[in-house]
């Protein structure tokens, strides 16, 4: 306890204070060079690479692409032995005289996506990086990361950019200095850069900005309505909310093919990656710049109010994810459904399409609802956040994110009804979210907490409510919401918008509604529904089609010969087998949509009005 208590009075000084610098001129070789020295008292020292990061809900720190470790004191080498069990920890003995550790390693960004993580795809290109600084950064074990100060420094390949919401003490051509903060703060602040940048004020006051960083100076067009709606969403979350959290705010987006499409929220900023046309392309914006919105939501909602599990002190205790369903779900329609319709980056009618294409899959793509239910999707978040992407609807997926943001739309319309329309749903943010405005900073919640802010808002058993939704098994979805809304889930034969959406950027055929399964544009079949007609033929992940009745595989194929009316004869190979199956299916396409309930009022298009003063 004595040598605790003297490492903190260490960090307290500011003399003592850590740093972090990082050489990121080889980045284009995906090599990020860091050095970090740390305040250390003679003995034995135990210091940690970060493994629960916020917003990924996992142990996903990057660990295994950590290279090159060697630790120094007074500039002499030190053996270091990593736990036996906490694979994330490293022992050393600091020696007589020494105040200080320095510990430098490599980051190697892998080249190739080979899993769900932000560590386990690319930070980097020949054009851009991506800097997650808990990537770079080691720090004593024990220590809450709210108590330890970093001095932070980069160096970046010479011409390229940056941004991020870290402030800046001195910049001396490619060589930055941060003000020192803590390393929380460190760690919600990533950091883009690249050689070709664009910088977009959406702020009057500066303080609000979207950054582009791409592989091509081409991939920087983003239209100037994209960029008024934008705008309009900062309008219309000052007015969801009542109040910021947060001094500035910027979206990093990095924009190439070699990215994994993700988006990581942060308290003053966010991590985004898309396809290097995403934003360039209209026919690909629509898809990914729904990100923007999400992302944005959860500088309130995560960041701000945080579930108490969630809210852990340093980045090694476990974190518990069972309330991802409000995290997580409640963004989702707040982020994905409310403000894209309110700012205009989505038309009603896409939101619409939106809605249907969730509602549908969840209620009829999802077998596994028979056994498991939704809040288990959150708290085993950790072996479902990693499976492969196959066997989703027997198994389910995150379906917290889709299904719960179905529960608040039912949460709202209750809120609606059971006030006359005078009260709500974003009185329930106002309230829960809301002022004062202020800096970043975390107020955990509780489901408790949760449920006495709807009380607040309309008295209403919203315990049981979201027992019976959230923690029973149901083995049909949550459309409570929708129909109260004055809309019902229909399937036709017109295409779906979002689902069209889906299919471009993803090159996968969904035929899901009909014939049970989807298939990437050469026939490789990427999951089949169980107990769908495409699964009782025997069709299964990994198969590739090799002709229908006959006619060489295509999706143009697939969808005239789905017109047809008549069960599909299909040609197939897995491996070195040949196969043949007869799905016994007549009924044409089916897509999901949404239709007015004659008689009902159309509560759905007042929640996505405007409400911008």
């Amino acid at each position: 306890m004595k040598r605790l208590l003297l490492a903190l009075a260490l960090f307290a000084g500011s003399l003592h204070a850590a740093t972090v610098a990082v050489d990121a001129t080889d980045a284009r070789r995906g090599i990020f060079h860091t050095h970090v020295t740390m305040p250390a008292v003679a003995g034995p020292m135990t210091f940690v690479y970060p493994k629960w990061i916020p917003g990924e809900h996992m142990p996903t720190g990057p660990l295994m692409q950590v290279a090159g470790l060697h630790v120094r004191a007074n500039g002499t080498e030190l053996a270091w032995t990593r736990d036996a069990v906490e694979m994330f920890s490293f022992r050393v003995d600091v020696p007589q005289g020494a105040n200080a550790i320095d510990v430098d390693f490599d980051y190697v960004s892998p080249s190739m996506t080979f899993g769900g993580g932000y560590g386990e795809s690319a930070n980097a290109t020949q054009h851009l990086l991506e800097l997650p600084w808990n990537h770079v950064v080691v720090y004593p074990s024990g220590v809450a990361s709210d108590r330890i100060e970093y001095r932070a420094s980069l160096r970046l390949p010479a011409g390229w950019e940056f941004d991020t919401a870290l402030p800046i003490e001195k910049q001396d051509g490619q060589n930055i200095s941060f003000a020192p903060v803590s390393l929380t703060t460190l760690i919600d602040s990533t950091l883009i850069a690249g050689e070709y940048m664009r910088i977009i004020p959406i702020a009057e006051d500066g303080k609000i900005h979207l950054s582009l960083a791409a592989d091509s100076a081409q991939a920087l067009a983003l239209s100037d309505e994209r960029i008024a709606q934008v705008r309009n969403l900062v309008g219309e979350t000052d007015a969801l909310f009542g109040a910021r959290h947060y001094r500035t705010y910027r979206w990093l987006v990095g924009l190439s093919d070699m990215l994994e499409t993700q988006g990581l929220e942060h308290h003053e900023s966010s991590d985004n990656r898309a396809p290097e046309r995403a934003y360039s392309d209209p026919a690909n914006v629509a898809r990914y710049i729904t990100t923007l919105s999400h992302e944005f939501v959860h500088s309130w909602n995560g960041k701000f109010r945080r579930p108490a599990g969630l809210a852990t002190p340093d980045y090694q205790t476990p974190m518990r994810g069972e309330l991802l369903w409000v995290y997580e779900g409640m963004t989702r329609y707040l982020g994905d459904i409310i403000l894209t319709a309110r700012s205009g980056i989505r038309t009603p009618e896409e939101d619409r399409d939106f809605i249907a294409h969730i509602a549908a899959t969840l209620d009829r793509n999802r077998p596994g609802r028979a056994w498991r239910p939704l809040v288990d999707t959150a708290v085993n978040v950790q072996t479902i956040g990693t499976a492969p992407n196959e066997g989703v609807p027997y198994r389910r997926a995150l379906d917290y994110y889709d299904e719960s943001g179905l529960i608040w739309l039912e949460a709202d319309t209750i809120i609606r009804a059971k006030t006359n329309g005078a009260k709500t749903f974003d009185d329930f943010c106002h309230a829960f979210f809301g002022p004062p405005s202020g800096a970043p900073m975390v107020k955990p919640y509780t489901i408790d907490d949760v449920v006495a802010a709807l009380n607040s808002v309309v008295a209403n058993d919203w315990r049981a409510f979201l027992e019976q939704r959230v923690y029973r098994v149901n083995e049909r979805a949550p459309l409570g919401g929708v129909e109260a809304a004055g809309w019902r889930l229909i399937f036709n034969d017109k295409p779906n918008v979002y689902t069209a959406l889906r299919e471009r950027t993803s090159k996968v055929n969904d035929v899901s509604f009909s014939l049970g399964f989807w298939a990437k544009d050469d026939g490789t079949i990427t999951d089949v529904v169980y107990g769908s007609p495409a699964f009782a033929a025997g069709l299964m992940p990994g198969m590739k089609i090799r002709s229908i009745d006959g006619r060489k595989f295509s999706a143009d194929v697939l969808l005239e010969e789905l017109r047809g009316r008549k069960p599909l004869d299909v040609d197939l190979e897995q491996g070195t087998s040949s196969l043949t199956a007869k799905i016994d299916y007549s009924g044409g396409e089916r897509y999901a949509h949404l239709e007015r309930i004659e008689g009902k009022p159309d509560v759905l298009s007042d929640i996505m009005r405007s409400r911008r003063k």
